[in-house]
């Protein structure tokens, strides 16, 4: 098999199709569009996954439950190389059923959904609502734990608490995480980077819509960036932010492309080669010495926030030596009101 390189997450997209045409896709994701063959898919678990240790496959797209044949191998192949491998796959949601919803449950496969908002907005951004509230109501119904991204964007941002309110209706949903829009794919020069009084508005509603909901709610309905801060206010030790941003990822699009992380798909200078010629030294492409932007480096924060998204440095700051303003901006807004 040649040379190999052992990760902490791998990150495979099954296809560049989807059945919805978000106003923003990174990927630029339509009707037509490649699918990830099983020797890819393959090749890429035999270069990265390795024997022993704990080890997460992502199954993205696209829409990855247009390739549920190919889910289902990816889970029996590499779970027979390392049975600690962990699995999640992050969907539209529209395309689940009870069927799929039990395969789901039975392999233990982490699911997370992308809804930008409560249904009316949700479809003006995504499309598919009425889709996205059946798989709702199934994983309710099994009592299946789902974990909801929202991409903030002008548009949607000052509906957030809304959203919260809407979200905690369903106990299935145990975690809202936060994804400031990056300028890739569909979302270049659409000019809906949130701005950052939009953001000091936000984290403010934010609080006290969730100290409302978890005053009346079990489990409570968290929110990952405001669990992050407080799960790190105590940290002494200097991290890395992710998997990436430690040389310990690998993402691969259908093609067999490799990069250092998803949110880079298509960026020729983080391409690392190709599952079939790797060059695996492009994989540090987003490791850091120093770790964060010098910048980063006096702040009382930089334990918690670890420099920010380096993939989102990159795409909205231009440079991964950069800060970018806006994350910086809520991630000091709600390191304020954990400490108010």
């Amino acid at each position: 098999m040649g040379s190999s390189m052992n990760v902490g997450f791998l990150v495979l997209m099954l296809t560049n199709r989807c059945n919805l045409h978000c106003r923003y896709c990174y990927v630029n994701a339509g009707t037509d569009g490649m699918d990830m063959s099983e020797e890819i898919a393959f090749r890429a678990i035999e270069l990265f996954v390795p024997d022993t240790g704990e080890v997460t496959i992502e199954l993205s797209g696209g829409e990855p439950l247009l390739r549920f044949d190919l889910i289902r191998n990816i889970v029996e192949y590499a779970s027979a190389i390392n049975p600690l491998t962990r699995f999640a796959v992050q969907t539209n949601g529209t395309l689940l059923d009870s069927g799929k919803l039990r395969y789901l449950r039975t392999h233990r496969i982490g699911t997370g959904i992308s809804m930008d908002g409560t249904p009316d907005v949700n479809e003006g951004l995504r499309g598919g609502s009425a889709g996205l509230l059946r798989a709702l109501r199934l994983m309710e119904e099994s009592g299946t734990g789902v974990n909801i991204t929202v991409v903030l964007t002008k548009e949607n941002i000052g509906k957030l608490p809304q959203f919260l309110l809407f979200s905690a209706g369903f106990s299935c949903v145990r975690v809202i995480n936060l994804d400031i829009l990056r300028p890739l794919g569909r979302a270049v020069n659409t000019g809906l980077v949130p701005e950052k009084g939009q953001i000091t508005d936000m984290v403010e509603g934010m609080f006290t819509t969730l100290s409302f909901i978890n005053e009346r709610r079990f489990p409570p309905l968290k929110v990952r960036e405001i669990a992050q801060a407080q799960r790190r206010r105590n940290d002494s030790e200097i991290k890395p932010y992710c998997y990436a941003a430690a040389g310990e990822a690998a993402a691969v699009t259908p093609d067999g492309r490799l990069f250092p992380c998803a949110s880079l798909m298509g960026m020729r200078e983080y391409q690392a080669g190709t599952v079939r010629d790797t060059d695996f030294s492009r994989l540090q492409g987003l490791v850091q010495t120093p770790l964060y932007p010098e910048k980063c480096m006096s702040c009382e924060l930089s334990p918690v926030c670890r420099g920010g998204c380096p993939s989102r440095r990159v795409s909205i700051a231009g440079d991964i030596k950069n800060i970018c303003d806006i994350e910086c901006h809520m991630r000091k807004e709600i390191w304020r009101r954990i400490t108010e």
